[in-house]
């Protein structure tokens, strides 16, 4: 049965409304449980575009011996470096990440990945093994996307 709310009731459910959609947007890109790996670099653009809005693309430095396209969130917290094959396609990944964003790092990659190692996660990719390893560097950490070779 439908019921009508009364204005206070609208007035106390719009922010908790609000609020909870604000912080489901708030997830983000590389640990959302999709993997680039073997996207087109079209296809990573579309991707990046349409489900990690939180990133934009980045040129203030481009390095002519690698095939890349490297993204930076709002808050320059997380820097998305994706690597390509002379054919454009994704062959690995790399998310450079303040020491602000370890936890929550963390979280999305037990939540998104089988735990496979100390810092090490995997995903199946068709018939394939992708691996995410997380380092951790003096001023950043790193989490890594790849193939082990």
């Amino acid at each position: 049965m439908w019921r009508c709310h009364s204005k206070q009731e609208m007035r106390i459910q719009t922010p908790c409304l609000l609020l909870i959609a604000c912080l489901l947007s708030l997830t983000n890109g590389l640990l959302k449980g999709q993997s680039m790996i073997d996207l087109t670099k079209e296809e990573v653009e579309v991707m990046v575009k349409e489900k990690h809005r939180e990133f934009r693309h980045d040129n203030a430095v481009v390095n002519q011996r690698f095939n890349y396209l490297k993204y930076v969130n709002g808050l320059r917290t997380r820097t998305w470096i994706l690597y390509f094959t002379d054919e454009d396609i994704c062959r690995s990944a790399k998310m450079v990440c303040d020491y602000g964003e370890f936890d929550e790092v963390l979280e999305e990659l037990n939540a998104a990945y089988e735990k496979v190692g100390e810092m090490e996660w995997a995903c199946q990719l068709n018939r394939d093994t992708v691996y995410f390893t997380l380092t951790r560097q003096e001023w950043y950490f790193t989490v890594r996307e790849a193939r082990k070779q």
